[in-house]
């Protein structure tokens, strides 16, 4: 129903300064086509990619290339889903956008926007093995059925561990939480210690929080640097 992933959409107001937050991560740049209008680029670590948009947008979003995208609408009315904006024409980019549950964007176009770079083409990021995405639910059950009537695969909590729904190269993981708590971007990271030390000396604050590194993008994600699983 989704399609295929494509980037977790950012909007910064500055974004030189946001691509030089993620060179200093150890991110790369992915070519980028020329379909939108505003400035826009992507960076990623062969395996996570995360689009940098100078626009005004409900930030941060989900995005996903849907092909034939006026096509689906009658599935996504089907299943009950209003759409916060739908830009569909022969003139334009195809684009649209609906909420989660909690009030998370999630976007669909019609065509991809960057080439993939394979991730031996690029060196591994300083944040280390990228996990989930994670999306801070108030009601996990409700989420993963909304997730799961979309197609994506859902994993029940277990273990201490909160559900998780995958599809097409994301992983969410839908935790409990209050409402006002962050998305977050989670890796796991098997050299803490040095990681953390280079990060101070690249003038990148992160806190030590549970045994792992947290640390605050531009763009009001937070990333969380985890150690190995034993």
């Amino acid at each position: 129903m989704l399609g295929e992933f494509l980037e977790i959409a950012l909007t910064t107001p500055d974004i030189l300064a946001s691509v030089e937050f993620y060179r200093k991560l150890g991110f790369s740049e992915a070519p980028v086509g020329g379909a939108r209008r505003h400035p826009y680029t992507v960076m990623t670590d062969g395996r996570l990619y995360l689009g940098l948009h100078k626009r005004e947008a409900i930030s941060p979003a989900l995005c996903f290339v849907l092909p034939d995208l006026s096509r689906h609408l009658p599935a996504l009315e089907t299943l009950g889903i209003q759409l916060e904006f739908c830009n569909i024409g022969l003139d334009q980019f195809n684009e649209l956008g609906f909420a989660d549950p909690d009030g998370g964007m999630v976007t669909l176009v019609e065509a991809r926007t960057y080439s993939p770079v394979h991730s031996a083409h690029v060196e591994p990021s300083h944040c280390g093995y990228f996990l989930e995405y994670r999306l801070p639910v108030r009601d996990p059950g409700e989420s993963a059925r909304f997730w799961e009537s979309l197609g994506l695969i859902v994993t029940p909590a277990e273990d201490g561990r909160p559900a998780q729904a995958s599809w097409g190269g994301i992983n969410l993981g839908l935790p409990k939480a209050r409402r006002g708590i962050r998305p977050a971007l989670v890796f796991e990271n098997g050299k803490l210690g040095e990681t953390a030390a280079l990060l101070e000396m690249r003038g990148l604050p992160a806190r030590e929080e549970d045994g792992a590194l947290r640390v605050e993008t531009p763009e009001g994600l937070e990333l969380i640097l985890r150690p190995d699983t034993p």
